[in-house]
């Protein structure tokens, strides 16, 4: 069973698996915080608890948790690993927290699944050079420099090509004749 909840701040709506929800529901601190009534849309797409907890001081303890993070560290197993994992969302909803979609992944793979690229053409491993565009990928710590093009876009169905060879079908792929907002993603 999928259970919704509605966010406080947007008109939509986060999913969570059923032992997950039955877990918050009985779960004292969260009740105690209002977790599930008090979960909001941040501004990144992912969604969140925030709480200010007064100090006997006067100012304030800043309580942060993101509901993807939250969930996978308690329900989703880590796999052995030497490097640092992150918490990826398989399809790339990031209000979909359902434990079957979520995964322990390493930072090339997190990275390799996120749409934003920030850089002058707008598409994800294309670069001006000297008057043409050059599209370089990385697998690891190999470079595979696909070379100089007339375009951008040349460029960029270069490097999805290449990209699609190496990784498969990912979020990343370069959307022609549509670059990506540098600033937004």
């Amino acid at each position: 069973m999928i259970f919704k909840v509605k966010l406080k701040n947007a008109d939509k709506f986060a999913l969570l698996s059923a032992d997950v929800h039955e877990f918050i529901m009985n779960n004292t601190y969260l009740n105690a915080i209002g977790f599930l009534d008090n979960l909001r849309l941040h501004s990144n797409g992912y969604v969140f608890f925030q709480k200010n907890h007064p100090l006997n001081n006067g100012g304030y303890k800043n309580e942060t948790i993101y509901l993807h993070k939250y969930i996978a560290e308690r329900f989703v197993s880590r796999p052995e690993s030497e490097q640092k994992l992150y918490v990826s969302i398989v399809n790339g909803n990031k209000l979909d927290c359902r434990t079957d979609n979520l995964r322990w992944v390493p930072r090339s793979i997190a990275v390799r699944n996120t749409k934003k690229t920030i850089n002058k053409t707008g598409y994800r491993g294309v670069s001006p050079e000297r008057d043409k565009y050059r599209a370089v990928l990385y697998k690891g710590r190999v470079k595979y420099d696909l070379g100089f093009f007339e375009t951008a876009e040349e460029a960029a169905e270069a490097y999805n090509k290449k990209s699609e060879e190496l990784f498969g079908k990912t979020r990343n792929l370069n959307i022609i004749g549509k670059p990506r907002n540098p600033k937004t993603g």
